[in-house]
């Protein structure tokens, strides 16, 4: 299920911040801008109504949603209607999964960014409206069973939550418990980035609606998982992370140790000690541990996690890779400082690493 990397929207960018708001003209609007001097053209003669680029229609759309205006095309392509920016997504979806030459961002691309400015749609509730569109869309249209299918579903669920986490008042909360359910059964299919985008979209979520420490166990994920990956992303996460921090606000590692550590043991529980899922959060846990100075802790979960995955995912594995590095460079750092560890308890560094 690989696939390039999606793009990362401002919206995940800001930790799913308040964006600037859209201009919304009512039924009621085209007759204030007619009665308005500003509706007057210098020659004298009556300004155009505004209208949807996309049907041409004046005013609200059949189901009584007015026009917007929420990107920066101005003139003819200033409004549309959502439902006609629905549509249009929906066509060129189809058309870009069906396309010889198949890319994942084409598909989805045409419910976040406009088609004529190539600026991503700004409002929180357009956003909103169009992700839930396109959760719509991909569920409806796009359920053949295939891999790519099954990407785009995640890709889908991924941004919805990522909307429903910049609405005020926990509105989405439901929705997004449910979302959250279906990203962690579909979690162990994934590749890497998808993976952290995806713990990245947990922990936006969660943090919007007060649980921090859970949001913060979400993002030390993502963050290992981007590093792993090598993806610029992960700045954007630490920043999260620190933000999250400061709030926390006297938080200290042993705290952050107990959340990982409940993280990793709910994991284990619902998904088995085979699971990437499991492995990644482990990860986390070992590295939270060595943080904490609980070395001999963090050593020996780690090298279980190296020969779990080793057996079972194989040596290129990217869980293998992660767990070793991690193990790899703490073993080094406790041979270089022999007096972090208790002998009596540890052994022989140098033979327990050789012997997984």
């Amino acid at each position: 299920m690989t696939e390039p990397p999606p793009t990362i929207s401002s919206c995940e960018r800001s930790m799913a911040t308040s964006s600037t708001s859209s201009t919304v003209l009512s039924s009621s609007s085209k007759l204030q801008r007619t009665d308005s001097t500003d509706a007057i053209k210098p020659d004298g003669t009556a300004a155009d109504c505004p209208s949807c680029w996309l049907c041409l229609g004046e005013g609200p759309d059949a189901s009584g949603k007015p026009l917007i205006r929420n990107c920066s095309c101005r003139g003819t392509s200033e409004y549309a209607h959502i439902s006609c920016i629905v549509h249009y997504a929906e066509e060129k979806g189809h058309q870009g999964y069906g396309s010889s030459n198949y890319n994942s961002s084409n598909v989805c691309r045409y419910f976040k960014f406009c088609p004529n400015c190539n600026q991503e749609y700004q409002n929180n509730d357009v956003q909103c409206d169009l992700s839930k569109a396109m959760v719509s869309f991909v569920e409806r249209k796009l359920h053949d069973g295939t891999p790519r299918a099954s990407y785009l579903r995640i890709v889908a669920l991924v941004d919805r939550l990522f909307a429903l986490s910049a609405l005020t008042n926990n509105a989405g909360a439901s929705e997004g418990q449910v979302i959250c359910s279906k990203l962690m059964f579909l979690m162990d299919g994934m590749d890497s980035v998808m993976k952290a985008r995806t713990y990245y979209a947990l922990g936006c979520f969660h943090g919007s609606s007060g649980s921090l420490k859970k949001t913060k166990a979400y993002l030390e994920i993502a963050r290992n998982l981007f590093q792993d990956a090598d993806d610029d992303t992960d700045s954007s996460v630490r920043d999260g992370i620190a933000d999250i921090e400061i709030k926390l606000n006297g938080i200290n590692a042993s705290s952050d140790v107990d959340s990982l550590r409940s993280q990793y043991e709910e994991t284990l529980a619902k998904s088995g000690r085979e699971t990437t899922l499991t492995i990644d959060a482990g990860v986390a846990l070992a590295k939270a541990l060595h943080g904490s100075d609980r070395n001999i802790e963090a050593e020996k979960l780690l090298a279980n996690l190296v020969a779990t995955s080793r057996r079972v995912h194989g040596q290129d594995h990217h869980c293998t890779k992660s767990a070793a590095t991690a193990l790899q460079g703490l073993t080094n750092e406790l041979l270089e400082d022999p007096s972090s560890t208790d002998d009596s308890e540890f052994g022989d560094i140098d033979g327990w690493f050789r012997s997984i």
